[in-house]
């Protein structure tokens, strides 16, 4: 399939002017600095504004999808929680499946195009050389695999679970440095003292 059978595309806010935090804003905008491939987003610090402008504001809902399609990592990201007046930034394109196709997961597919298979597909059709980016015709003409509810289930289960033992063994191996870091400073610390 073509993941614009699949979803609708819609682009970010636009935002004139640069994001600056109003700390009683009635808005929350989802930024770059807020999503990573394997994280996800992070909703903690999210910055607040006053949206202006004849533009009604296209919230973000549970399931949408925020695509990064600009710069050397080329990732989605799914909005796995409910969010009140929050928008995503204009550097996003936001994918929401269609309410007709509820054979598609929206963590399924969030997987699907940060795969290798759909990676490929984007580094093929990348334009750009100073910052490469994907436009809208290249997202919109994506091709996606998309098997029975039950196996994208499953695929989605084993690649949390991958992050989860990855994300574990990254902090097994911080705590093992400071430990080291801290037992050397003690024996050279030792060291000094003994030939004081």
């Amino acid at each position: 399939m073509i993941i614009k059978h699949i979803t609708t595309l819609a682009a970010g806010h636009p935002f004139r002017e640069s994001i600056r935090n109003t700390l009683d804003g009635d808005t929350a905008v989802v930024q770059m600095k807020d999503v990573d491939a394997e994280k996800g987003l992070d909703s903690a610090n999210l910055y607040r504004v006053h949206l202006t402008g004849r533009k009604s504001p296209d919230y973000l809902r549970r399931g949408d999808i925020l695509f990064v399609g600009r710069g050397y990592r080329i990732f989605a990201v799914l909005i796995d929680q409910d969010l009140e007046n929050t928008v995503a930034g204009s550097h996003f394109f936001i994918l929401r499946i269609k309410p007709n196709q509820q054979y598609v997961r929206p963590d399924y597919l969030v997987w699907y195009i940060n795969h290798k298979q759909a990676q490929r597909y984007f580094s093929q059709h990348v334009a750009g050389t100073a910052l490469p980016h994907v436009n809208r015709g290249t997202l919109e003409n994506l091709p996606v695999i998309v098997p029975p509810l039950e196996m994208q289930e499953r695929i989605v289960k084993l690649h949390s679970c991958r992050l989860k033992e990855k994300a574990l063994l990254e902090k097994l191996i911080d705590k093992k440095k400071q430990f080291l870091d801290e037992l050397l400073d003690k024996t050279l610390e030792q060291y000094q003292e003994d030939n004081a």
